[in-house]
């Protein structure tokens, strides 16, 4: 269609591919990085209706049919006014009032996807209200309520929860194990977090521990609003929140920690650079003496879907002198393939024994009475070697994590 004379075939041809290349490459990083963190899915499908039915008004005009003309320009203000109107529905806090809390993205727990102009089916269904959503740069995310808890939602997965009436009681026992770098450094005063999520470990450690300052960087701003707006964070000079890539936190800080808990994980989704050796070697750097890891790792401690966390584990174990694990132990636990949180501690000089570990920690406990009970967690410590032969370590040049989790469960 291009093409005028066949000398030219060959330079309109390379045109139209260079514009279509363009176009391509311009398409993929205005849709992830600018369209859909501030349109939004839904938002975005709508007005990119709305533009192919304006093309449609431009066809029509130049093909001189009034009727095509018509039909364009109605669908697409019709369209385009939609989208305007998602725009500007805001959603309100603790609301289900407006189409938008009820996201067509959530999917609920075994019945699908629910019309998200019938808030009240999902009510009927599973007695759940969406209070907030919104797409992010990095998840869909949501705040869903039930009778008696409030969950975060990354995507299709659970990150964190408290109870409604009680928003520092432990709603998913695997957080208070990040408590254990204080019981391997009973004298930390400063902590940092990799990750807030709804800041529930934070929160538990601000109120447990008065005398230690409190550090985190979290990634998506909207997660750091979401974990004050829904979840108590505390608005505190002795609990510090910076919006930032924990590695690039790191990298810049000259600050030392006693301990550094690193929670950014996901059950479906490793950010890489977050679990290399280099990225540890950078972590040990910022440690004061003495100090403690805490690592949250998502998998099995053997089994076909142990292979991630063993080479998480093997990573480690070329950094730090002393790798120790606390399995969380679930309820019907049917052995080491069973997929569970996994904390991992990393120290730089030997770690006591789990006896010994748990009397500290009972004496932690009648000092500061509010902390939670850690004795069993610690006597179930694995302290048996666990077989990494068959993994690979993980650097910045070679780090197949999304195959490790996925190619092999």
């Amino acid at each position: 269609l291009q093409v005028r004379a066949l000398p030219s075939v060959g330079r309109t041809a390379g045109q139209t591919f260079a514009i279509s290349t363009a176009g391509s490459i311009a398409g993929t990083f205005v849709t992830a990085f600018w369209l859909i963190p501030e349109l939004g899915i839904e938002q975005l499908f709508v007005f990119a209706a709305a533009l192919l039915f304006a093309t449609t008004t431009l066809v029509g005009a130049a093909a001189r049919r009034p009727a095509l003309i018509a039909a364009g320009l109605v669908l697409a203000t019709a369209t385009s006014g939609y989208a305007i109107s998602l725009g500007t529905q805001h959603i309100d806090p603790l609301s289900a009032s407006s189409a938008r809390n009820w996201s067509p993205l959530y999917r609920t727990r075994g019945y699908g996807y629910l019309d998200p102009r019938d808030p009240q089916a999902v009510v009927e269904a599973e007695g759940l209200k969406v209070v907030f959503a919104e797409d992010t740069r990095y998840h869909r995310l949501a705040v869903v309520d039930d009778a008696d808890s409030r969950y975060l939602r990354f995507d299709n997965s659970l990150q964190s929860a408290m109870y409604l009436e009680e928003p520092f009681r432990t709603r998913y026992r695997y957080t208070d194990l990040f408590h254990l770098g204080i019981a391997y450094n009973a004298d930390a005063r400063r902590v940092l977090y990799v990750g807030l999520g709804a800041g529930s470990s934070e929160k538990r450690l601000w109120r447990d521990f008065p005398h230690v300052q409190i550090d985190a960087v979290e990634l998506d701003p909207v997660v750091v609003d979401v974990a004050y707006r829904y979840f108590h964070l505390p608005r505190d000079p002795r609990l510090r929140v910076e919006v930032g890539d924990g590695r690039r936190y790191l990298a810049e800080s000259e600050r030392r920690f006693d301990v550094i808990v690193i929670d950014a994980f996901f059950a479906d989704a490793i950010p890489a650079h977050l679990v290399t050796q280099e990225f540890l070697g950078l972590v040990r750097t910022r440690l004061a003496p003495g100090g403690v890891v805490v690592t949250n790792a998502i998998g099995a401690l053997g089994g076909p879907g142990s292979r991630l966390f063993r080479s998480i584990y093997k990573t480690y174990r070329t950094v730090f002198p002393s790798v120790l694990v606390h399995p969380a132990i679930l309820p019907g636990d049917r052995g080491d393939d069973q997929y569970r949180n996994l904390i991992v501690v990393a120290t730089e000089k030997a770690a006591p024994g789990r006896g010994q570990l748990a009397d500290r920690w009972d004496g932690l406990r009648a000092r500061f009475p509010s902390a939670p009970d850690l004795r069993k967690p610690i006597l179930d410590r694995r302290d048996t070697e666990i077989p990494t032969a068959d993994v690979p370590v993980l650097t910045d040049d070679y780090a197949p994590t999304d195959a490790l989790l996925l190619l092999f469960q």
